[in-house]
């Protein structure tokens, strides 16, 4: 009786941490598949057809539909350049250059990576539509408050993330893309 009680306790662990290791793989705790650059994310064979199990399963279970690779890339970040999380009563400001591509969006996104609702119903800054330097470099301010210059609004004062998708990208893939390359996410101030 001992001993069964023993293999059903055994098999009962190793469900639980199956289920935690399986779980823990498809979310942000284990970089599995994921490229950084800077403070940056990306999973650059999301949209290859050879992409490995946990990048399909994660975007199987976001729901989303990933761009072809050569197409287009998307990458994201939940901290500042700094390594601290993303805060909603601060201000951002995100520059000057981003990687090489023929069009780029960056927007705001939630926990699920879904856009976030704001009064002003802003929820996207395309290259072809923000004001530049003369250098071509930008700066994108990202706070709950109205901003001069190019301002994309926080809505709710929730957790929340960036989003930034390169279309036709110069250099298809995290292996072209250096960290120079990246947009800097820079806290400006807070409260």
């Amino acid at each position: 009786m001992a001993t069964l009680i023993k293999a059903v306790l055994i098999a009962l662990a190793g469900l639980v941490l199956g289920l935690w290791s399986a779980r823990a793989a498809l979310s942000d705790r284990w970089p599995i598949a994921i490229d950084r650059i800077g403070a940056w994310r990306m999973e650059a064979r999301a949209g290859a057809a050879n992409a490995d199990p946990y990048t399909r399963a994660r975007v199987e279970r976001a729901g989303e539909v990933p761009l072809a690779l050569g197409e287009g890339l998307r990458m994201t970040t939940r901290t500042d350049s700094d390594g601290r999380a993303l805060d909603a009563r601060c201000v951002y400001k995100v520059g000057p250059h981003a990687p090489p591509a023929r069009y780029w969006t960056l927007e705001l996104v939630d926990g699920e990576g879904r856009p976030v609702p704001n009064p002003a119903e802003r929820y996207v800054l395309r290259s072809t539509e923000i004001l530049r330097e003369p250098d071509g470099g930008f700066s994108i301010f990202v706070s709950a408050r109205a901003h001069a210059g190019n301002w994309l609004p926080i809505g709710a004062p929730i957790r929340f993330g960036l989003a930034l998708r390169l279309y036709d990208p110069a250099l298809s893939g995290a292996l072209g893309v250096d960290e120079a390359a990246a947009p800097i996410v820079a806290r400006e101030r807070c409260g």
